[in-house]
Order: C-alpha cells, then structure tokens, then sequence
C-alpha cells in the first residue's frame, strides 16, 4: 500500500520511509492562501475537471441527428458519508485537544471545496493542490461561499484499500497521522491540523475504481 500527501503551508521536502510492509511517501509543496497575495474576485470553475468527472454533461445527447449520441460520463462519486466526516474530524480535533488547541468547527461551504477538489484529481490530474483549469485555493473557496483570511489544505492518496467504509476510515486516519507525524522543517501539515489561525475545516475522503483513498482537508480562518 502506498501513501501519499501534499499539504499547503510552507515549502516543504520530500520523503520516503518504510512502515508496515508498504511504502509510505510524503511530498508537499503548500502555500498559504491570504487576501494580501490570492485573488478572491477572479470566478473560478470549481466544477472543472480535464478529464469529465463533472457529472453534468455540457451538451444534450440526442441532439446530433442520426450519429450515435455519445456515451454519458459516469455519475461523479457523491460527497463522503456524514459519519465518516465526522469520525474524521473527531481524530483532528483529538490532536488539537492533546496540544492544548480548541477544535475545528466543520464548515459545509469548506466541506463542499474539498469534495470538488477530490472530484478534480480522481478525474485525472492526481495529487496536486492545483489542477489543469482549476482555481486557486482562495477562490474556489470563495465560490462556496466561505468568508475567510487565511486558507490551508492537506491533500493526500493511500491504496489500494478495500471498497469498505472501515478500510476508507482506516485509511483516511493513517494519511492524518502520517501528516501529524510531520518533523520539522517538513511539517506543513502537521501545522494546518494543529493551526492557532484556522477555526473551521472541510473535510472530504472518496475511494476511486482502483482502490485509492483520497482525502482533502480544507482550513480557513
């Protein structure tokens, strides 16, 4: 099983380790997210993925005469379950409570952003805090309605997992921990879950055809 985050904070390095039996990998390049360096007026297409995850396809088929209409995309994957989120932003704030932190409160306009950001890379572009035709991440936060001052995200991949929602549980908790576990000065992520600056988070986790675990964690103070 491999693991893989990205979190946006700070410059981060690269790394590789052995745990478990399977390769566990960390790679991030984040960045903050404030009004003084993010254009929040641009109109972002939150929806757009290079690949056609959007479920809503752009033309009526049926409308091209006698030529075959062309095959509809497959329903793009709903949002993760309620009590999966929940469970998720349990072990968060557990963290945040261990280091003397108030907890997150989950935010549906930011819940909204990281499901449309799992959508986008499963659709194609793989791990990255910016895809092919993508905002950034100040305005397609904006574009859910979410008041803000400063943005984090965590991205990460794990798999091949089993199509269970305990194997997806377990999965989406190690890729937190493994970014909790971040040393210095290679824990951008570690310092997105434990921020003093954020106070509300969205968190997504969806498993694609082949297995893979993704989980985005959107922040926002």
């Amino acid at each position: 099983m491999s693991l893989l985050v990205l979190g946006t904070v700070v410059a981060l390095s690269a790394g590789c380790a052995q745990a478990g039996g399977g390769t566990t990998r960390v790679a991030a390049t984040p960045s903050w997210a404030e009004p003084s360096t993010v254009d929040t007026s641009a109109s972002p297409s939150v929806d757009g993925s290079p690949s056609g995850t959007d479920a809503s396809p752009s033309a009526s088929p049926g409308t091209a005469g006698t030529s075959a209409a062309p095959k509809p995309p497959a329903p793009a994957p709903p949002p993760a379950d309620s009590s999966l989120v929940g469970q998720l932003l349990a072990q968060v704030n557990s963290l945040r409570a261990a280091n003397g932190l108030k907890p997150y409160t989950l935010a549906s306009g930011l819940n909204a952003s990281a499901h449309k950001h799992n959508l986008v890379m499963i659709g194609g572009c793989g791990l990255s805090h910016r895809c092919p035709g993508e905002a950034d991440l100040g305005p397609r936060i904006s574009a859910q309605g979410v008041s803000w001052h400063s943005l984090g995200e965590n991205i990460g991949e794990s798999g091949p997992n089993a199509n269970t929602q305990a194997a997806i549980l377990k999965a989406a908790k190690g890729l937190t921990m493994a970014m909790y576990n971040e040393k210095p000065p290679g824990d951008g992520h570690r310092k997105n879950i434990l921020s003093s600056g954020f106070n509300r988070i969205g968190i997504d986790v969806m498993r694609d055809a082949k297995g893979t675990v993704w989980l985005t964690q959107d922040f926002a103070g």
